[in-house]
């Protein structure tokens, strides 16, 4: 009898802080994402707000899940107060998963919103930061996807999907990028998104009743920054370079010249340690194992020693790309995106003190890093011929 009771007034308890909970959770504007702009001299302060359902209503069909309010401001502060303004309900910014920043915002500095978004006690702190490329950062957020409800949620899919198949993006969180923006003798990337088509039509709930839809987000390439500051875009094959180099490749499509024809090499988990030699000499050791997938010439790739070959030619390309894309970041950007220069503050700290200063503009662009491979074939297929050679 006694545990009858105690069930009963558990039962009771929790429909009783269900009942609570949902009118509570009706009578707040959940924000899902928010984008910085700049107009003028003015912040403009985006939030996507997801759409609660009228009360005991359904929601109507095509009828908008979220729905992007937008609010200026001489400060980010004040552009939030505005947006208040105009929303009915309490605006809730705990539930953020996406901040995306324009840039022009990203030029004038990220550490200049950053305090905003730090001192907000309902923020998480661990959503997800792209960059907007070539596009406002609140048009991003107006883009409608088929495979999801919210384009917040289409947003984070994106970039985690990306992150894991193909090694352009990265996913990087508000507190990597301030860690990384505060950290010694390390300079800060950010994944880039835009708007591929329209942002009329993209915005339209009608893109999502096309098989083909008129308008969708794409991440472009990685997004340099020296600092808070953005510096520049890379270019795809640099992004890719990038991430190897800094151990943020998951699995890389790479295709080898071998006897004059191209080879198909999928490498998954590539590996990337980075010693400090002196505070002139960097050496980075790649290493990890790959598969071929695609061959369009007479090679035996059961003989042994034609496969040895081939991770020479491997090994030799990829060397040649990433050195490449080292100097090019150090003469072009001249931003310690690899954190070269942290290596030496945290080795060797007081060499650190004498190069701070000028490690960005004088030492790192002259540093001289060199790369190895580590790199092994493993899986070659079940063919000993290709099938161009068996259809003839």
């Amino acid at each position: 009898m006694k545990k009858l009771s105690i069930i009963i007034i558990f039962l009771i308890s929790i429909t009783i802080t269900g009942c609570g909970g949902y009118e509570e959770l009706n009578n707040l504007s959940i924000v899902t994402a928010v984008a910085f702009d700049k107009t003028d001299e003015e912040y403009e302060l985006s939030f996507l707000i997801a759409n609660s359902p009228k009360a005991q209503t359904s929601a109507k069909e095509g009828e908008a899940k979220t729905t992007v309010y937008t609010g200026k401001g001489k400060t980010i502060a004040l552009a939030s107060k505005d947006i208040e303004q105009i929303v009915p309900k309490q605006i809730y910014l705990g539930h953020i998963n996406v901040v995306i920043i324009s840039e022009d915002i990203a030029k004038d500095g990220f550490l200049k919103i950053a305090d905003w978004l730090l001192r907000n006690p309902q923020t998480r702190k661990k959503f997800y930061l792209l960059q907007a490329k070539d596009e406002k950062a609140k048009n991003i957020l107006k883009i409608v996807s088929p495979l999801e409800s919210f384009p917040s949620q289409s947003i984070a899919t994106l970039i985690e999907s990306n992150s894991e198949t193909k090694s352009i993006a990265t996913s990087v969180t508000y507190s990597n990028f301030i860690s990384q923006i505060l950290e010694k003798g390390y300079d800060p990337i950010l994944p880039s998104i835009t708007v591929k088509g329209s942002v009329k039509e993209g915005s339209n709930e009608k893109n999502l009743e096309t098989t083909e839809p008129e308008s969708y987000l794409v991440l472009g390439p990685l997004a340099i920054y020296k600092k808070d500051k953005l510096e520049g875009f890379a270019t795809e094959k640099e992004s890719w370079a990038i991430n190897v180099l800094n151990g943020e490749a998951k699995e890389v499509s790479y295709n080898v010249k071998y006897k004059g024809e191209n080879i198909s090499i999928m490498a998954s988990s590539l590996k990337s340690k980075i010693k400090l030699k002196d505070q002139n000499n960097i050496e980075i050791t790649i290493s990890g194992q790959g598969d071929i997938y695609n061959i369009n010439n007479k090679i035996n790739i059961q003989d042994y020693q034609e496969i040895n070959k081939i991770e020479k030619a491997w090994s030799k390309s990829l060397k040649k790309d990433l050195s490449k894309v080292i100097k090019n970041i150090q003469k072009k950007y001249q931003a310690d995106i690899f954190g070269f220069g942290n290596l030496i503050y945290k080795n060797k700290p007081k060499v650190w003190e004498k190069l701070e200063k000028s490690w960005n503009s004088k030492y790192f662009p002259n540093l001289n890093v060199q790369i190895k491979t580590n790199l092994k074939i493993e899986a070659t297929g079940s063919l000993v011929k290709t099938v161009k050679e068996e259809t003839k």
